[in-house]
């Protein structure tokens, strides 16, 4: 397969309609305000690496994985689900995140001392 392979589906492909459920959603929230115009809406978006998580740690940091990238949509005179993006990259394999470590006793204690927690403000929106 091409390390660049990347194709784009603008038509369903059982009845071969253009009007995608959670596309038109996203219109309708740009229209009012409510979404930036750069944001693009689909019903579900997957990214990953292809590889046997047995032999994931024998590859030597700094190497090149294939990886996947799928969007997905709903058709509105079907209902047929469908992917409308479909794209291959190459992911680098780099050290994994380290642990956070929890507060000690006195770092709580001043946390609780001058009303700080340290966190990001909470948001009851969640963007994924």
């Amino acid at each position: 397969m091409d390390k660049n392979f990347h194709r784009t589906f603008t038509k369903c492909p059982c009845c071969g309609s253009e009007d995608r459920f959670l596309e038109q959603l996203g219109d309708e929230l740009k229209a009012r305000g409510l979404a930036r115009e750069e944001w693009n809406f689909h019903l579900d978006v997957k990214q990953g690496i292809v590889v046997d998580q047995v032999k994931e740690s024998a590859i030597p940091i700094g190497s090149e994985i294939p990886g996947y990238g799928i969007m997905t949509d709903i058709c509105m005179d079907c209902g047929c689900v469908y992917a409308i993006d479909l794209s291959r990259s190459d992911a680098k394999k780099g050290l994994a995140p380290g642990t956070q470590m929890p507060p000690n006793r006195a770092q709580r204690r001043r946390m609780g001392r001058d009303g700080r927690d340290g966190g990001a403000p909470s948001s009851p929106f969640v963007l994924q």
